[in-house]
């Protein structure tokens, strides 16, 4: 199997920018927001990130988030294929954190699970972003089904996100906070910094003012180094993240992006936040 007929495909949890997934020819199904009775596909285009990041902090009923039908999936898949694709590898959101795995799964077996193989990402934003945009590349190469397995398993073993979280009322607010506030013992004006392992969200650190969470932040990155991918990411929080990249612009790769994270995992997160995801160049060792 070569993989011109091979095709990678994701959610839009992976935060891969619209322009890199269309010269990628990354195929992305969108989750949705739930803001009172609409629901509405977070793809980008839908859903004005500007707009409802400003707008959050006054919504009296926090926004809830939902996964893509089975049925959204049947078709996705189906559209693709239809392109004349062998193949599909589809990588996603944790299974632990979404039933977006699940429905992927399902509509994988109403086209015939032999044509689609699943990817648990185990983790966050574009932390599968990394893994979605490394395995673009290599299905671009005549990259075999095994070959792309075999590298996105070690993109992932060599992948970081960590999130400096600006408060902890949103997470509060969605239900989500259980285990994490406990452990950072319940204090809402404490800046936490997480992590996602094994794709679940960890708390690696805890500060009470916001310069020595990014003073954490930062060396947390520069460990990462020498880095292949680096990607900034924010919550409105765009002068943070530029101010951020400054910090470490000589350890920075030439192609560095800033991403405002997808409303789906910014509704539980809350405006402020910013943060990284890294992909160590020893990799491809």
């Amino acid at each position: 199997m070569t993989s011109s007929r091979i095709r990678i495909a994701a959610d839009s949890v992976c935060d891969l920018p619209v322009d890199l997934a269309d010269r990628l020819k990354v195929h992305i199904i969108p989750t949705y927001v739930n803001i009172g009775r609409e629901s509405i596909p977070d793809d980008g285009e839908s859903l004005d990130r500007e707009r409802f990041y400003r707008e959050l902090p006054a919504m009296q009923t926090a926004p809830t988030t939902a996964a893509p039908s089975p049925g959204d999936a049947e078709a996705f898949y189906r559209a693709i294929l239809a392109e004349g694709v062998d193949h599909i590898v589809s990588i996603h959101v944790p299974e632990k954190l979404s039933g977006t795995l699940n429905a992927m799964r399902l509509g994988a077996e109403a086209v015939g699970s032999d044509r689609v193989t699943l990817v648990d990402s185990l983790q966050l934003t574009f932390g599968i972003g990394i893994q979605v945009w490394g395995a673009a590349e290599l299905a671009a190469q005549s990259a075999d089904l095994a070959t792309l397995l075999d590298a996105i398993e070690r993109m992932r073993q060599r992948t970081r996100v960590y999130a400096i979280i600006d408060t902890m009322e949103y997470l509060r607010r969605s239900g989500r906070v259980n285990s994490l506030a406990a452990s950072i013992g319940g204090l809402l004006k404490i800046k936490p910094i997480v992590s996602v392992n094994e794709g679940e969200v960890v708390p690696v650190s805890r500060q009470r003012a916001w310069s020595r969470a990014v003073e954490r932040l930062r060396a947390l990155t520069l460990e990462q180094k020498p880095l292949e991918r680096l990607a900034i990411l924010h919550i409105a929080n765009r002068s943070g993240a530029e101010k951020f990249l400054e910090s470490i612009h000589d350890s920075a790769p030439s192609d560095t992006l800033i991403i405002e994270t997808t409303p789906t995992l910014g509704a539980h997160i809350g405006p402020g936040s910013i943060g990284v995801a890294t992909l160590k160049a020893d990799w491809r060792r």
